[in-house]
């Protein structure tokens, strides 16, 4: 292996500095990311730091040396390849954002990690006239499309690991998380604001325990969707203060709690390295429905009974080539993913002043399953020690069955619709790394979902190690 002399390392530092400060600039997508601790990114070229990858209670057990890593994220918009599981999606939706981490080595064996990734995007667009009025279509406040991941992580020994993981923003809602607009029309005494949420939080806490080289981790985390238009003030001299929220399907203003335990089975057979395995649990109710609140001396109010249930169960094979003297490695993991949802909307009623109105909705059933197959291949070649390139694809095939029930007043008149649609995908990764000593990484990476140039994103990022 060939040495790497202070020029080399002044221009790899310098080269790294500037794709990744080019980069930063070139995207405009508003979509979600979640920091990624995937084993299927690893494995395709598309991973950033395997040390801030690894700020997780489940990883940060590999951690002995304290480290600083700073980089952009980058992805254009696109046909996204989703999978499942353990939230191993090969290529995400769009992203764009900066993402940092550190870690910091403690006596007794202990570690503390910390990993954010934050995408900022907010902005006002409002227009007021000589009197003081505001109208639409300018008069937007403020707007908050802004998603990020945050998560921290505590090693307490050799056995034991903590984290907390935030994240705010979903594919779901990719558009608008957070808006305020304001009206005002002094003829007609009109002074009133509106508060649309098009939100999503997921709080997570997780503990990791690690006996010989098995692994059991058990996340457990509360989903908070939102999804409603509140509005207060005076609309034509009548104070108004009531919301409409989301209808009883789709995206609606619900809460759900999740228990997604998984294990990580350490059984070396040939190239394989063991068995990832896991079940995911969530169950939900709708917070509110339809229209609830005041306008002047109308009072509404809207009730509803829905629950939502998914479960899971996902497993995943990581194997590991090593070829030609550890020059050339080889990585893949297929994963099966089996996902079922079930959502069963209950009757929905609403009430003016306290009398009954007509029921329109009596409600439907949901039944959705979801079966999925992940293929990625990565390979890396080191042609000498202060340098790599990582490159590969990943194949997902997936299905979803669904059965919906309508209900009506009358059960004989109750519909069902049944849908059957298949996927399939394949994304492109490429990568390189600049290794300067033990101490000092770069790290870029590019990835084409769909094998679309035009949909191509790119990233880059930079790991220092300490002590």
């Amino acid at each position: 292996m060939k040495k790497v002399s202070k020029k080399t390392k002044f221009l790899a530092v310098v080269l790294g500095s500037l794709l990744i400060s080019s980069t930063a600039f070139a995207q405009s997508s508003v979509v979600t990311y979640q920091l990624d601790n995937s084993a299927v990114k690893r494995a395709t070229a598309g991973q950033f730091s395997t040390d801030s990858d690894k700020v997780k209670a489940k990883d940060i057990f590999d951690l002995e040396r304290s480290f600083f890593s700073a980089g952009y994220l980058g992805q254009a918009a696109g046909g996204a390849i989703n999978g499942g599981g353990n939230n191993t999606e090969t290529a995400r939706l769009a992203a764009n954002g900066v993402q940092g981490a550190f870690g910091v080595a403690l006596p007794g064996g202990m570690y503390l990690g910390f990993a954010a990734a934050y995408n900022l995007m907010d902005r006002a667009n409002y227009t007021t006239d000589k009197d003081g009025n505001i109208s639409a279509p300018n008069n937007n406040k403020w707007t908050v499309n802004s998603t990020g991941d945050f998560i921290l992580a505590f090693r307490i020994n050799e056995m034991v690991a903590l984290h907390y993981n935030l994240k705010i923003g979903s594919p779901d809602y990719p558009t608008v998380t957070y808006k305020i607009d304001h009206t005002v029309d002094k003829d007609t005494q009109t002074d009133y604001k509106t508060y649309t949420h098009n939100a999503y939080w997921n709080h997570e806490i997780a503990a990791a325990i690690k006996f010989g080289e098995h692994k059991l981790t058990v996340p457990i985390s509360v989903d908070i969707y939102a999804n409603n238009v509140k509005t207060k003030g005076k609309q034509n001299n009548v104070d108004v203060n009531y919301a409409e929220y989301g209808n009883n399907q789709g995206l609606a203003d619900y809460v759900a709690l999740n228990l997604n335990p998984e294990f990580f089975l350490s059984l070396p057979m040939g190239p394989m390295t063991g068995i990832n395995m896991g079940v995911n649990f969530g169950v939900g109710l709708n917070n509110n429905v339809g229209q609830n609140g005041k306008q002047g001396n109308t009072e509404y109010k809207a009730t509803q009974k829905a629950l939502r249930m998914n479960v899971g169960v996902w497993a995943s094979f990581p194997m590991e080539w090593s070829l030609g003297n550890d020059q050339v490695s080889l990585a893949m993991e297929p994963q099966i993913n089996l996902d079922f949802d079930v959502n069963e909307f209950g009757k929905a009623e609403q009430t003016i002043n306290g009398t009954a109105q007509p029921v329109a909705d009596y409600g439907r059933d949901n039944f959705a399953f979801s079966p999925s197959i992940e293929l990625p291949i990565g390979t890396l070649w080191r042609p000498v020690e202060w340098y790599e390139l990582r490159f590969g694809t990943a194949l997902i095939l997936d299905a979803d069955i669904t059965l919906t029930q309508a209900k009506q007043a009358d059960e004989a008149n109750n519909t069902k619709t049944t849908g059957y649609e298949t996927y399939s995908g394949i994304a492109g990764f490429f990568g390189m790394g600049f290794i300067v000593g033990e101490d000092f990484n770069i790290d870029l990476y590019a990835e084409a979902q769909q094998l679309n140039f035009f949909t191509m994103g790119f990233g880059g990022q930079l790991t220092y190690r300490f002590n």
